[in-house]
């Protein structure tokens, strides 16, 4: 009897432990690493730094889904989608899955990066439905800053390559007389998102005129990894015929290869008008032939008025003060240009011509800006001319050209005066 008793409780052992064995073989070989991709040295705050997570199971997979923790210490993006492959690891052939996230440290510091899961359902060796997790170990990297490389109020821009390219349309040097060029600067960065390049400063120079347009940005996704991409572009137009110069555009950025930084350099530009469009006839005989030729009525009637409103002013005055003469005479030319391109609603004609007056006449100019009223002559020009905006163009050119000889006789008048 006693022996018989020995006997069963053997063999419900040996049955307990050929289960608890099955049960232990029947858990699949499974792992889960995260790693980060360094250049050698400790990264700096904003440095794009590619994440890889690689997950393998010798199991056949249901189906499966990876947990990623918080990380509150970086800006990140994924770089496109998770991918699936078959690998020989430690033995086995086995389903490995892999992502991969461009992540951005936000400060300075040792910054840790919380354990990725991987949840998977998978059949067991009966053909049942079972359930893993499996848990990566946490990683830790430290963080410097960038402030000693860039100063603190510099662009930071850490890039594994810049590009930098400059187009004209036409070609700066060769402007049509009286029309415009667009150029655009696209910058490119690879591993950068298009958010994190700059704004290039405001493009302005002696003798041009410029209007910015909207900047576009993009955010291209390859197979090395995000590009950013941003594009500026201009309308711009020379003041007058004399040769003006586009200053260089100077970008700094961190090589994160090389680990240094560098500098990407548009030379400066010439911008002219076309010089086979300048004759020896100067802009005025040009515009005073035009106006023989066209609107002859109108125009001699308008001249007509500036000289009779001009010698009632000489009539209340010396006879001999020559500066006011010379002054006079020489205005009078420029302001029967001015109201020709009024005539002719010549947009960019009448805003060259004022920029002349501005140039040859400094008193008549400051009253012009610094009246209200008068203001409003000249501000909305540049929006109708090189931005293509439909504004409230309340007043026609001619009339404004009338009113800013109004101005002119009434600023000399009180010289006189005082």
């Amino acid at each position: 009897m006693v022996f018989r008793f020995l006997w069963l409780a053997t063999a419900l052992i040996l049955v307990l432990s050929g289960n608890a064995r099955a049960q232990v073989n029947d858990v699949p070989y499974s792992k889960i690493e995260v790693s980060v991709e360094l250049h050698g040295e400790a990264p700096y705050v904003g440095e794009p730094l590619r994440l890889v997570v690689r997950s393998a199971i010798h199991a056949q997979v249901a189906k499966e889904r990876i947990i990623q923790p918080d990380l509150t210490d970086f800006d990140w993006q994924q770089f496109g989608v998770d991918s699936m492959s078959q690998e020989f690891i430690d033995g086995f052939w086995m389903p490995v899955i892999s992502r991969v996230l461009m992540i951005y440290p936000l400060r300075p510091g040792r910054l840790t990066i919380d354990s990725f899961k991987r949840h998977v359902t998978y059949f067991g060796s009966n053909g049942e439905r079972m359930e893993t997790e499996i848990i990566s170990r946490p990683v830790t990297i430290e963080v410097r800053s960038h402030d000693t490389l860039a100063g603190p109020d510099a662009n930071w821009i850490p890039a594994r390559n810049l590009r930098i390219t400059d187009e004209w349309t036409p070609q700066p040097d060769n402007i049509p007389s009286e029309e415009t060029a667009q150029r655009t600067i696209t910058i490119e960065a690879d591993e950068l998102t298009a958010d994190r390049l700059p704004n290039l400063p405001s493009f302005r120079a002696p003798g041009i005129i410029t209007f910015a347009g909207p900047i576009q940005r993009q955010t291209i996704i390859t197979d090395h990894g995000p590009m950013g991409r941003a594009i500026f572009r201009w309308r711009i137009r020379p003041v007058s015929k004399a040769i003006a110069t586009a200053p260089s555009v100077k970008i700094q950025w961190f090589d994160v290869i090389q680990r240094q930084m560098r500098e990407a350099v548009i030379p400066e530009r010439r911008v002219a008008f076309h010089a086979a469009g300048q004759t020896t006839v100067s802009v005025e005989e040009k515009k005073i032939s035009e106006f023989l030729a066209t609107r002859s009525f109108v125009a001699f009637l308008l001249a007509f008025v500036m000289t009779v409103a001009a010698s009632f002013l000489f009539t209340s005055m010396s006879l001999n003060d020559m500066a006011f003469w010379r002054s006079l005479i020489g205005s009078l030319r420029l302001f029967v240009s001015l109201a020709i391109t009024g005539l002719r609603d010549d947009k960019l004609s009448f805003y060259a011509t004022l920029n002349k007056l501005r140039k040859t006449d400094p008193l008549t100019w400051r009253t012009i800006e610094n009246g209200g009223t008068y203001s409003a002559l000249i501000m909305d020009l540049e929006s109708m001319i090189y931005a293509d905006r439909k504004i409230n163009y309340s007043m026609s050119l001619w009339k404004r050209a009338l009113l800013i000889f109004k101005i002119y006789l009434t600023v000399r008048l009180q010289q006189k005066i005082t």
